[in-house]
């Protein structure tokens, strides 16, 4: 779709979109465990902004992809905006804070970050904190409202599916092919990956959630995304797609 396309071409890009912007607006609302409700605002917030500026956003759209694809990973950083926007930056419980600084770890990698009790465990064991220590702290730090990620298989499951499923087949096997490749990489590596280009957290935010050195943490990521990028290209994702996973627009 070239820059010059008309307000009338652009309109109709966004009406023939309209099946696969309810399906994978719905998709990513179950993966990260919103209700139904919230799901429904956010697809009707993220409609109005693909609508906003004249679509902008179909104008932006440079064919390096297919539009679904585009239109997917534009959904993805919608819905970071739209729980900014509804219910503001984490922060840590008075009781993880009297816990200390290892509770606080703990408790942003399970409510904040949406990682399951058992995977958080095992990313603080292998920094060296005992088990015991950290399954008593799961136990005294408070349940709390979280955005979770759910198996995408079931959201997939429970997602409508209005439009024509073709149509989105190609959005459907990238996820299972980078959840398949990234399931390959060491524990602690899968949690940097997903904070830093699905939850879209900055270097420095991520160290002082896993407590890691800011500095080296730079060149563990590119030799991280080096390597993922390697195992997505050998399950048949070309260079073009890798990248438009693996980057994102804006920096730190």
């Amino acid at each position: 779709m070239p820059e010059c396309s008309k307000a009338s071409d652009l309109e109709s890009a966004f009406v023939a979109s309209l099946p696969t912007i309810y399906r994978v607006t719905s998709i990513l609302g179950h993966r990260h465990g919103l209700s139904e409700a919230d799901i429904e605002e956010f697809a009707s917030w993220a409609r109005a902004r693909l609508i906003d500026s004249d679509y902008a956003v179909f104008r932006k759209f440079g064919g390096r992809s297919s539009l679904d694809t585009y239109l997917s990973v534009v959904l993805a950083n919608l819905l970071k905006d739209f729980c900014n926007s509804r219910w503001g930056r984490w922060r840590p419980s008075a009781v993880a804070r009297r816990l200390g600084s290892l509770a606080v770890r703990f408790e942003a990698m399970v409510y904040r970050d949406g990682h399951p009790v058992r995977e958080a465990i095992e990313v603080l064991k292998a920094k060296g904190h005992a088990e015991v220590d950290l399954r008593t702290l799961a136990g005294r730090i408070p349940e709390r409202m979280r955005m979770r990620e759910v198996a995408l298989d079931a959201a997939i499951e429970t997602a409508p599916e209005p439009g024509d499923a073709e149509s989105q087949h190609e959005v459907d096997t990238m996820e299972h092919v980078v959840r398949s490749a990234l399931a390959e990489l060491p524990a602690e590596d899968q949690v940097i990956v997903r904070m830093r280009f699905w939850d879209d957290f900055s270097i420095a935010d991520i160290a002082r959630a896993l407590g890691l050195e800011q500095k080296p943490l730079y060149r563990r990521l590119e030799a991280v995304q080096a390597r993922l990028g390697e195992l997505l290209a050998a399950r048949g994702i070309d260079r073009t797609q890798v990248a438009m996973m693996l980057t994102r627009e804006g920096g730190d």
